[in-house]
């Protein structure tokens, strides 16, 4: 039992130091960033369903301005009121296909290589998505 209690602590300690470093990590990016007019790394949330089922809307994620390839998830200047978050389907010389993974609820942009401002690292967590049989319970709670 007493070992259990240790390896779970262990545990708990790994995390809580992989949590430190990565915080740094991002701190420390993020003040190397600011020497240019764009940051090195930055947290967007995604707005809207065209990214679903890969990403939903309201989630964060951490994106990074870095090299990018076909296939990767990116934040993009396509010319509109604010920034898009879809994905590289291709690129042919100065031309690059973004489209979102929710064919039906998403606008495919082609854009020069430049409008692709950074790429997703990864990200802050799935947020909660109602179902009919959640929000039947909630009501029956009330």
């Amino acid at each position: 039992m007493r070992r259990r209690a240790e390896n779970r602590i262990g545990a708990v300690r790994l995390a809580a130091t992989g949590f430190v470093l990565a915080v740094g990590l991002v701190g420390v990016l993020h003040l190397v960033g600011m020497q240019s007019n764009r940051p090195l790394i930055f947290i967007a949330q995604v707005d809207g369903e065209s990214m679903e089922p890969t990403l939903h809307d309201g989630q964060q994620l951490v994106c990074v301005r870095a090299p990018w390839d076909e296939g990767d998830i990116v934040v993009a200047d396509v010319g509109e009121s604010c920034l898009v978050v879809k994905r590289v389907v291709s690129r042919r010389g100065q031309e690059v296909r973004l489209v979102g993974d929710n064919r039906a609820h998403s606008e495919s942009y082609q854009v020069r290589p430049e409008a692709v401002k950074s790429v997703m690292l990864c990200r802050l967590g799935v947020p909660h998505v109602a179902t009919a049989s959640a929000a039947s319970e909630v009501g029956a709670s009330e």
